[in-house]
């Protein structure tokens, strides 16, 4: 557990440090983020730790099978599995509304005991985790359209 608290602090620190990147002239328009904040971090990370990590880790590892088609098992959050495919609001729905597989649910519905504040901050957390070079191929695979002027 102590090592999940300092990997909280490191993601936190790195989140807030180094995803910001400096604004092109024109740019902030419709489709800009803000930098995710520390505290939602911080609250991501406790509601993971209750809600999240009994299947998917601790650290967001993921089960030793996630990749064995027979077997059910909780894929990676932290970088390494496919969850940086997914679009925010596709993570987000997937957590909201569950997972199934062959028509037999694999992940439970958060919809009903999650509010959509706290399934944004548990993504937050589990994107902080992901390596610098996962994010910046997330993030320009979800930029919206580049603003003209």
């Amino acid at each position: 557990m102590a090592r999940a608290a300092a990997l909280i602090a490191v993601a936190a620190l790195l989140a807030a440090c180094s995803k910001e990147e400096p604004a092109a002239p024109g740019a902030g328009g419709p489709g800009a983020q803000p930098p995710p904040s520390i505290e939602s971090i911080a609250r991501g990370a406790g509601l993971y730790q209750e809600h999240c990590a009994q299947c998917h880790g601790p650290e967001a590892q993921g089960h030793p099978d996630w990749r064995n088609p027979q077997a059910v098992a909780a894929p990676p959050l932290n970088g390494t599995g496919n969850d940086w495919k997914r679009s925010k609001r596709e993570l987000m729905t997937v957590i909201k509304n569950g997972a199934k597989r062959g028509g037999e649910p694999v992940m439970p519905a958060w919809g009903g005991r999650l509010s959509d504040q706290d399934v944004e901050d548990i993504v937050t957390w589990f994107q902080a985790l992901w390596p610098m070079d996962v994010y910046d191929r997330w993030r320009k695979a979800n930029a919206g359209p580049t603003p003209k002027g």
